[in-house]
């Protein structure tokens, strides 16, 4: 087996020292590299096809250029729950790539919660999705003091954490007007976070009996539907609206494009959409983070738009 390029080999054919290659390749920038020699350095790294040691980056510069993204989830979850985050991990990651930052994704179980995929990187940052309040302060404990971290799809009462959510106020007014003083129902999936839960239902002015947070029980999910088809149907999530589309008339759905896939609307069903990228929204905090821990509101809330 071909022995693997070290930074030393790299240096070598570059003909500079190890410590000018270095430099270049950790964008050291207290360093006055003269361009051509920088070129020297990427041209000799692709020629080894030399891979740069995580570990030993983290050691010479204080970060590793990673960020987490750690979905809170069990196995009651729908799947439809799992798929509205596909594009939102996508975004997020390409702007990530875009900034040189790579992201490592994991699920936690919060029953049965498993760090060691986490605790193996130095994460530079995390964003943790839908975290109850103790699930999410386990997240945070196993980070070293400082570490930023975004809650995304949750609410946390510590100034010293951030999250970005859905602004459910505004969301209401916009329903509201749609239902002109109508009766609905809401389906949305089960959070994790019960602060969020509360938070719907407070805006929403329903009474718990016409919210169904919905996991893998189909029979009572299709139970509270079929109890309430002589109202409109406010949808979260325009997956979860496809599910339902099985056994509800679309014409009934107000579909809430949570996971800003509006394309999937069941057709006939009317649709909100989200007027900023949760995802840009999202990493823009934690750049702001990592450049400055007091730099960022509390919270971002993402507004909504009638389609």
């Amino acid at each position: 087996m071909p022995k693997k390029p070290t930074l030393r080999d790299v240096a070598k054919e570059a003909g500079v020292s190890v410590a000018t290659a270095s430099y270049v390749l950790n964008k050291v920038t207290n360093q006055t590299i003269p361009e051509e020699t920088r070129k020297r350095v990427y041209a000799a790294v692709e020629k080894l096809s030399y891979i740069q040691n995580l570990t030993a980056r983290a050691l010479s510069v204080g970060k590793t250029n990673l960020l987490g993204i750690l979905l809170i989830g069990t196995d009651s979850d729908l799947i439809t729950k799992h798929i509205s985050y596909a594009k939102f991990i996508d975004q997020l990651e390409r702007l990530s790539l875009e900034r040189q930052y790579r992201l490592l994704v994991a699920r936690i179980d919060p029953g049965q919660p498993n760090f060691d995929l986490v605790l193996e990187r130095k994460l530079d940052g995390v964003f943790v999705i839908d975290a109850s309040a103790n699930s999410f302060h386990e997240v945070a404990s196993k980070f070293t003091f400082g570490t930023p971290i975004v809650l995304v799809d949750g609410l946390i009462d510590d100034p010293l954490f951030r999250h970005v959510v859905h602004d459910y106020k505004q969301l209401f007014e916009i329903v509201n007007g749609i239902c002109k003083g109508q009766p609905y129902s809401i389906v949305h999936e089960h959070y994790h976070n019960q602060a969020l839960s509360d938070w719907l239902q407070q805006e929403s002015g329903l009474p718990s009996s016409r919210i169904w947070p919905a996991v893998r029980d189909m029979q009572s999910l299709r139970a509270f539907a079929a109890a309430h088809t002589s109202r409109p149907l406010l949808v979260l999530n325009e997956f979860l609206a496809l599910q339902l589309a099985a056994f509800v008339n679309p014409a009934d759905m107000i579909v809430v494009c949570t996971s800003d896939c509006p394309e999937y609307v069941p057709h006939g069903a009317r649709a909100i959409r989200m007027q900023q990228n949760k995802a840009e929204q999202a990493y823009e905090m934690m750049k702001a983070i990592l450049n400055d821990p007091f730099a960022t509101e509390h919270s971002v809330l993402i507004p909504f738009e009638q389609s």
